[in-house]
């Protein structure tokens, strides 16, 4: 386990202004993240029950303190924009828009930190937190590939895997496609041989969408078929970490192949063994003590010897830029709609 150094001074609040939640944070967070996901559960509880054991000094509270280092999550923050003072906020961004309150902001996807336009933030980009109580691929399929499935909301399955052009043509090649739908089948990989998901096939990079479906997949023993976004490019190294696809049709010869290769099959497979590691929890844990230590705790120390002036220009910096962007997306939407 990671651990810091003795004589850390530093402490870090954790916002929960529920009272009601604050017992969800002594719990065994596994089985909190399993009866409940949220931002809340994931970025707050989970950053909380790992970092507290790396020995950062943390204290859960449901009103924001005069003064100090306080993480929230974007939902709790909600839309509310109040100057801190003396608080520096760090806002969990997960898949929302920035928060103009919050001094930094931790995202889970790198292509948030690259960029340019989003240095006002001042992103930090930290792998989100892994599925806890996965259920890897059963050993006993070798190389089999007959279940295809989707993990996730219909949402977020692009349309043309509802068409009987795709079933059909599975069909054809002996496989079945098994959309999960529900939370409650997330976990359990034991009966899947590959994974396909798309959000669609328009080109969108999806900056604000983490790369967690790749991981489980190398964590599950499955090979993934995806569509190229950004979240799954930033962290490829190879091509047997996923196999691109930008069309149905390039999704069905995906699945022909890993069917008629039983080699690539399994290179792809030992592949994704060596590429979890990468993403344990605690690889993920020093993330988040290497963001204390070299960042936030640094950064602090300054910024509170900062004048009062000077921090409320940099929070009006940051509320205008959000009412800029509000506006400039609002028109992209009425130029792109039908």
């Amino acid at each position: 386990m990671t651990t810091l150094p003795t004589g850390q001074s530093h402490k870090v609040y954790f916002y929960a202004p529920d009272k009601e939640t604050h017992r969800l944070f002594e719990q065994d967070w596994e089985e909190v993240i399993k009866a409940k996901s949220s931002n809340l559960t994931t970025w707050i509880i989970g950053t909380y029950s790992h970092i507290r054991q790396a020995g950062i000094a943390c204290e859960i509270v449901d009103t924001l303190p005069r003064q100090g280092i306080v993480i929230a999550d974007r939902d709790t923050l909600g839309n509310h924009y109040p100057y801190l003072g003396k608080v520096m906020l760090i806002c969990a961004k997960a898949d929302r828009e920035f928060h103009p309150s919050a001094y930094t902001h931790v995202v889970q996807n790198s292509a948030d930190l690259q960029n340019r336009q989003n240095s006002l933030w001042r992103p930090y980009y930290i792998p989100h937190w892994l599925q806890p109580g996965l259920i890897g691929r059963s050993v006993a399929r070798g190389t089999l590939v007959e279940n295809i499935a989707f993990i996730g909301t219909r949402s977020n399955l692009a349309k043309e895997f509802y068409d009987e052009k795709w079933t059909r043509a599975l069909a054809e090649l002996g496989c079945v496609w098994q959309p999960l739908f529900s939370p409650a089948a997330w976990a359990d990989y034991s009966d899947i041989d590959a994974v396909v998901a798309v959000r669609s096939f328009d080109g969108q990079t999806y900056a604000h969408k983490p790369a967690s479906k790749l991981v489980n997949c190398w964590r599950a023993g499955v090979p993934a078929i995806l569509a190229p976004e950004s979240a799954f490019l930033s962290i490829q190294k190879s091509a047997l970490d996923f196999q691109a696809v930008s069309s149905i049709e390039e999704a069905i010869a995906a699945v022909k192949q890993l069917k008629e290769d039983p080699a690539l099959y399994l290179s792809i497979v030992n592949n994704g063994w060596e590429r979890a590691q990468e993403f344990s929890d605690e690889k993920i844990t020093e993330h988040w003590v290497e963001f204390f230590q070299t960042t936030v705790f640094p950064d602090y120390d300054r910024w509170i010897q900062a004048s009062e002036v000077s921090r409320l220009l940099s929070f009006s910096q940051r509320y205008a830029k959000l009412k800029v962007e509000r506006v400039q997306n609002r028109l992209t939407r009425r130029l792109n709609s039908p």
